[in-house]
């Protein structure tokens, strides 16, 4: 058990708390109760930026705890009920195939390399892609949407030094392992969505049916 007294972080443990509540959809109370563990177990950290000042840098820190928390317990839940529906390297082979928005405005013909949308379930996958997309953060979104629409290299493959830059990162290697973070948190963002999609459900064969035109439409949207 630390030494250090955290009584004055309380404040700002109650403020993350109630934020968390919102944004992640923990309950205050848990929320309250991971938040002091992390500010149990990091005192003399915490109280160090708080004797600077730093109380925005304390919440900050603590919303990101939060977040990690927050995915856990919703890869465990998924976990526990069997809904995994995606993997990350599913998700990276259709990304090429969401953001190809032509193929799903024209709709496709026998010829055309847009008949891969024939199916309803390239449908469902990229409407997860689009309902997980606004739940990424800022960089996840870049990363993804320059590895898939930026230009590619001379060789016709991803250019991760231009990527790279785009991000604000320093080398290639970063930037393609912040692609790979990016893409698994997508896939845990989609299973949420497709589980919360069934749980929705009207009953046995209730899909509705969609053209892939106005599919397409609904999918680009704000992206």
């Amino acid at each position: 058990m630390t030494e250090f007294d955290v009584s004055p972080l309380l404040p700002i443990i109650e403020k993350a708390a109630r934020d968390v509540h919102y944004t992640h959809g923990i309950e205050e109370d848990e929320a309250f109760s991971v938040l002091s563990l992390e500010a149990v177990e990091h005192a003399r950290n915490y109280l160090i930026l708080f004797r600077e000042g730093q109380t925005g840098l304390i919440e900050t820190r603590l919303k990101n705890v939060a977040r990690v928390y927050a995915r856990k317990e919703r890869v465990q839940r998924m976990s526990d009920a069997d809904q995994y529906f995606y993997d990350p390297e599913y998700v990276r082979l259709f990304l090429p195939f969401f953001f190809d928005y032509e193929d799903w405005t024209n709709g496709p013909t026998p010829e055309d390399v847009s008949a891969k949308w024939v199916t309803g379930e390239a449908i469902d996958t990229a409407l997860d892609i689009k309902a997980a997309w606004p739940r990424l953060r800022d960089w996840q979104a870049t990363v993804i949407q320059e590895r898939h629409l930026g230009a590619p290299n001379e060789d016709g493959g991803p250019d991760w030094d231009r990527i790279a830059g785009a991000m604000g990162r320093k080398s290639a290697d970063s930037a393609r392992n912040a692609y790979g973070q990016a893409t698994r948190e997508l896939t845990v963002e989609m299973n949420v969505s497709r589980a919360a999609r069934i749980d929705n459900h009207e009953g046995p064969g209730a899909r509705h049916a969609i053209s892939n035109a106005a599919a397409g439409l609904a999918i680009k949207g704000d992206m």
